[in-house]
């Protein structure tokens, strides 16, 4: 599949949020994500191969434009999104050769390696890579797509428009631009409303009394695992015993019991973790080129309290104050009020609330598609992401949903973490807890007469 025929130049300035995730690049942080979509064999037709992945993202590229463009930087100006007159697919989408019949451990150690290396800056800054077999008959697709193209809901639109089979299917009815609008300003209104500032700043930009067990040097080298859960079963037992819990609150308890296991593998008595929640502030019936607009709330997680349920009840609890104060939409307004007068506090503030001090660890939790999609006729079996730690944080935590399932992808600094696998062991434990606690509440209340 030869370089696309020359087009008239197109263009897009890189926005302020584009720009400030460029800037947490280091020397050993590349600064992109991958969605790892795990495929069974179709049942019927043809299995899936790069020939047929590069037509099928041909065929609907015109839809998704950002993935033709390429980052261009030169001095006296502001950096752009520059349509690239020599897309070539075949350098972006491509077979991981020589496997053979790639174990779990192979697809970890892949994704790892994929961590580690960077993106071409010449090129538009993603791709996929085909690995098959994997064992049971199954594939894999590994895209790699650096944030500043997107964050993690932009990313899944972009699947929609050129991977799944059945673009669209699932996706809500945002609204009209015009009630979008609306609504943005009415927001901002309120955020702005005398009296929030200090009460938020408070909460969300304090430093932590603690050190962070996962503040060091990261260097280089990058460890992957992967978890998952069933959704509904989750929603269900956290319902069940805590009043007004939310599928995040859930995600958190779950991390939070993970972390404890990690630490108490460890010999380590950790009272309290801080962690930092994004938040996607970018409806989905915005622009596609709207790709990235994210704020953030900080929650305590009680790693010192020894049953599960209280932990559960307690992050509740952070986090509906947090909502209530709109903390993100709240910090949101402040950055982008300081960007407009002093550039320069923008990004002094952007060092401040990426402190190690300021939160421990990253728990992002992006809301997938509702339903199974499939990659030409092979169903996905399992969805994962993975987000880049930064240069001050050597753990991150990044959940995604499909269907019924819950993903839960994990990337560390090796020499900062050590093992991830008792923290894996111990999410999946807490969710095992819970769904015993609910089951023993549902017990008890049929026995009441």
């Amino acid at each position: 599949m030869a370089a696309r025929e020359a087009q008239p130049a197109e263009s897009e300035p890189l926005s302020t949020e584009d720009l400030a995730i460029l800037r947490l690049e280091s020397d050993t942080v590349a600064g992109h994500t991958l969605k790892v979509a795990i495929l069974d064999p179709p049942p019927t037709g043809r299995r899936p191969d790069v020939d047929a992945l590069r037509a099928r993202i041909a065929a609907r590229i015109e839809r998704a434009p950002r993935l033709r463009y390429r980052l261009e930087a030169s001095s006296g100006r502001r950096a752009a999104w520059v349509d690239d007159p020599t897309f070539d697919l075949r350098e972006h989408v491509r077979a991981i050769p020589g496997l053979g019949t790639a174990s779990d451990d192979d697809l970890r150690r892949v994704c790892a390696r994929m961590m580690e290396e960077r993106l071409d800056r010449a090129r538009p800054l993603w791709t996929i890579d085909l690995l098959d077999p994997l064992e049971q008959g199954r594939l894999a697709l590994i895209w790699r797509l650096h944030h500043s193209m997107a964050d993690g809901a932009g990313a899944m639109r972009l699947a929609e428009e050129v991977l799944w089979d059945a673009p669209g299917v699932g996706k809500p009815d945002g609204g009209s631009g015009r009630h979008s609008a609306l609504v943005e300003l009415r927001e901002a209104l309120a955020a702005r409303r005398p009296g929030r500032l200090p009460g938020t700043l408070r909460r969300e930009l304090r430093r932590s009394r603690n050190p962070s067990p996962f503040d060091g040097i990261v260097g280089t080298r990058r460890a992957v695992s992967f978890a998952s859960v069933r959704l509904g079963s989750l929603r269900r037992a956290a319902k069940a015993l805590v009043q007004g819990v939310t599928v995040n609150d859930a995600v958190l308890a779950l991390v939070c019991g993970g972390l404890r296991s990690w630490a108490e593998s460890r010999g380590d008595r950790l009272g309290s973790l801080r962690v930092r929640i994004p938040v996607c502030l970018h409806p989905r019936a915005e622009s596609p080129a709207v790709c990235n607009r994210n704020s953030f709330f900080c929650v305590a997680l009680p790693l010192g309290e020894p049953d599960s349920v209280e932990r559960l009840r307690l992050i509740t609890q952070e986090t509906a104050l947090r909502k209530r104060a709109a903390d993100a939409l709240v910090v949101d307004t402040l950055v982008r009020d300081v960007a407009r007068m002093a550039p320069s506090l923008r990004h002094f503030l952007d060092r401040l609330t990426l402190h190690p001090h300021a939160f421990a660890l990253n728990v992002s939790n992006v809301v997938g598609p509702t339903y199974i999609p499939s990659v030409l006729g092979a169903p996905v079996r399992a969805l994962y992401s993975i987000a880049d730690v930064d240069r001050w944080h050597g753990l991150r935590v990044a959940v995604i949903s499909m269907g019924d399932e819950l993903g839960f992808g994990l990337c560390a600094d090796p020499a900062i973490v050590g093992d991830l696998e008792p923290l894996v062991d111990g999410m999946l434990a807490e969710s095992a807890a819970l769904a015993a606690r609910s089951r023993a509440t549902d017990a008890a209340s049929a026995r009441v007469p």
